[in-house]
């Protein structure tokens, strides 16, 4: 605080020391008379009283956008668009204040909050959220009405053996678009009934609309089918909150509410018949379901050697599920099932109790143990089922999905000098599944070493090596779906052996010169897997520099790459030969930028980024022992960005922004695949993600209001 007023021999700072360190300060002259202080000025209190705002409105203009472009931005088709945003605050003596801040209004990722309250009482905000989820705009489809969960094929259309043979395809395509929007309302009301009292509440509305993809079949006769969207969840929480010296605690209710408003997905067999009237299909879409649940966490400082701290956690909730069961096939005369729904009823548990604490001086210790509970009480029910509703395949019971996980963790650092640090952690999970499961429990143990290496100020080398290994119980080939090879155990159920390394640097070169790296190695193995994956690897690699040359430059250049690696192993037959599938994943970005104040009026922001990606996949069948190449899979993403502003007046800035992007992706599976080119898919003709964009945009920035120091009381 700057003062506009000092006593002539002795400043404030002085007394405040001299008083901390219980020194009598006396004044050298006894008769001098105190300091009036009623027209001291505070010149950097953090009170501000008053109204400021800034506005912002233009235009963009997009040339080369389209829905992979538009994924999350809703800039998806070429043209002007418009630019708006507003952000500000208020603040009275009084204590009521306000802000606000609202971005992107003219596209449909547009989001905001506003905010208001009266310090020491009450706290509301309001948020809006919006996100366009562009996919594909290169799809169409012979089938109509896909809003309605009702798909219908065209009067005329012409059923065929094979896609080829259905002769009204080409003529009956209609483009339609794959994306969705969510939009999000939320609703935060804080108040305050003292000092160390609060009671709050948290409500959300979500909306998603649009389309989406899925398939569905009829024995070996596929189609990619659009799907409706129409999903609304509701949340809610709301607890009190106590915060004392020592000790903190929070009691809450939440509770989520799920909504699929087109819960059945049916649609015309577009092929001949496998069976005579197996003219239609159908799909369950997303049950709608319900979440309640009630918690507690807190915090106790407890009086034990320095900074010791317990936490815990409590939570129990009951999950439910009721939406009505579809009848089991579409074939004339089926029997409707005995159950008319699945009448879900699952109890969730969590506790925790974790402790941290510095018993000596070099010494920090810190430990935690969990339990995670899954309690499936839904009755089990005897379903049959026809195979994609054409043979008749027998009687299925629902599996439980019950599962008890006890975790216990820790860590101990210990600072050996001065510039070297050794630590120690480990973790120990256990996960017990309920009867009937494909595994009776696994056991996940990790354990790692650390050291930090600090010789010299501006250096800082930290490597950490640890083993991981997953053990199994029981397999239980009773529980394994249809028809699934019993032979082949699930990836996340596989006993597995894991070497994991990983070493980071910083350092400040100077003032102005920084550098970081980071390296990650693990080795995964499937010994005990004679089907499925067989090992893995994950190596990574990244960079940092920034520079700041002058005081009003600064620069940055950033790199990163990963190679990912699994091989897996099949076998089409009890007695066939296996076969084995190699995959490599290649992943590499660089970027680079800086931010320039070139005069006083002018600044400029500069950003690039490239990043690259490829996946090899070879297969070596019948013991040959010579692995053939698929199709190479690559995308490789060039962004640019250039930010310029000019400070018309105190008050005006015009802005400028330019953007391009470039996006190009090979997949052979989706290239030049059209909804007639695979004889027994019928699909959508999604091609690759591609798009070559530019975005131009001039805004204006407008500061209107004042804002003036409050005193500090």
């Amino acid at each position: 605080m700057t003062l506009a007023n000092t006593h002539r021999r002795h400043s404030p700072i002085a007394l405040a020391v001299a008083a901390a360190l219980g020194m009598q300060v006396a004044s050298a002259d006894e008769n001098a008379v105190a300091p009036d202080t009623s027209q001291w000025k505070c010149e950097q209190c953090p009170f501000l009283q008053g109204y400021s705002a800034t506005v912002e409105a233009g235009t963009d203009y997009a040339n080369g956008a389209n829905a992979s472009y538009g994924r999350y931005t809703g800039i998806d088709h070429n043209g002007a668009y418009a630019e708006a945003a507003a952000s500000g605050q208020w603040r009275t003596s009084g204590g009521t204040y306000g802000h606000y801040d609202l971005q992107r209004l003219g596209l449909a990722s547009r989001d905001g909050t506003v905010e208001v309250g009266q310090e020491g009482l009450f706290d509301v905000r309001l948020g809006y959220d919006g996100q366009p989820d562009r996919i594909y705009d290169t799809t169409q489809t012979p089938f109509r009405n896909p809003a309605s969960g009702q798909l219908t094929l065209p009067a005329n259309w012409v059923s065929g053996s094979t896609t080829a043979s259905m002769s009204r395809l080409e003529s009956s395509l209609a483009p339609v678009k794959i994306e969705a929007d969510r939009r999000t309302v939320s609703l935060l009301g804080e108040f305050l009934a003292s000092r160390d009292w609060k009671v709050y509440a948290d409500v959300s509305h979500q909306e998603k609309h649009g389309t989406g993809i899925t398939s569905g079949s009829f024995l070996t006769d596929a189609a990619q089918l659009p799907q409706p969207v129409d999903y609304v969840t509701n949340n809610i929480e709301t607890g009190v909150r106590w915060m004392g010296r020592l000790a903190s605690f929070k009691v809450a209710y939440s509770g989520s509410w799920f909504q699929d408003n087109t819960d059945t997905l049916a649609w015309q067999n577009p092929y001949l018949p496998i069976v005579p009237n197996s003219t239609q299909g159908q799909l369950a879409l997303p049950p709608g379901n319900h979440l309640q649940q009630v918690s507690s966490d807190g915090e106790v400082r407890l009086p034990l050697f320095t900074a010791t701290t317990l936490t815990y956690t409590a939570a129990f909730g009951k999950l439910t599920q009721d939406q009505s069961f579809l009848p089991v096939s579409t074939l004339p005369g089926t029997a409707p099932l005995a159950e008319s729904s699945l009448n879900g009823d699952v109890r969730v548990s969590h506790y925790m109790l974790a402790l941290s604490s510095r018993p000596l001086s070099r010494l920090y210790l810190r430990g935690k143990a969990s339990y995670d509970g899954r309690d499936d009480r839904t009755l089990p029910l005897t379903i049959p089922y026809i195979v994609t509703d054409t043979f008749l395949g027998g009687s299925y019971i629902t599996p439980r999905y019950g599962e008890d996980r006890t975790r216990f963790d820790g860590t101990a650092d210990y600072r050996l000098f001065r510039w070297l640090r050794i630590g120690i952690g480990g973790e120990a999970l256990h996960v017990h599944y309920s009867p009937g499961q494909v595994v009776t429990s696994t056991d996940n143990n990790r354990g790692w070493g650390q050291v930090m290496v600090n010789p010299l100020a501006s250096l800082t080398l930290t490597a950490k090596a640890g083993n991981a290994r997953r053990k199994t119980g029981i397999f239980n080939t009773a529980a394994l779906p249809p028809g699934e090879n019993p032979q082949l155990v699930a990836f996340d159920y596989a006993a597995r052996d894991q070497n994991f390394f990983s070493v980071s640097g910083s350092w400040a070169a100077t003032a102005n010169l920084t550098w970081g790296l980071e390296g990650y190695w693990t080795d995964d193995a499937y010994r005990l897997s004679g089907l499925g994956l067989q090992s893995a690897r994950d190596r990574r690699i990244s960079t940092t520099l920034s520079w700041v040359p002058l005081e009003k430059l600064s620069l940055y250049a950033e790199g990163s790459y990963q190679r990912l690696a699994a091989l897996q192993s099949g076998q089409s037959a009890a007695q066939a030969p296996l076969w084995q599938i190699l995959d490599g994943e290649y992943y590499a970005t660089a970027a680079a930028g800086g931010r320039w104040q070139i005069r006083e009026r002018w600044d400029l922001s500069f950003d690039y980024i490239r990043a690259a990606t490829r996946g090899n996949t070879n297969i070596e069948s019948g013991g040959l022992n010579a692995f053939e190449a698929f199709p190479q899979n690559r995308t490789r993403l060039d962004s640019t960005a250039l930010n310029t502003t000019y400070r018309w007046s105190k008050v005006l800035k015009l802005r400028f922004r330019f953007a391009h992007e470039r996006y190009d992706s090979n997949d052979w599976a989706l290239d030049n695949v059209g909804p007639g080119t695979i004889a027994n898919v019928l699909s959508l003709g999604a091609q690759p993600f591609r798009h070559d964009t530019n975005v131009y945009t001039l805004t204006a920035i407008y500061q209107l209001g004042e804002t003036e120091v409050a005193p500090k009381e």
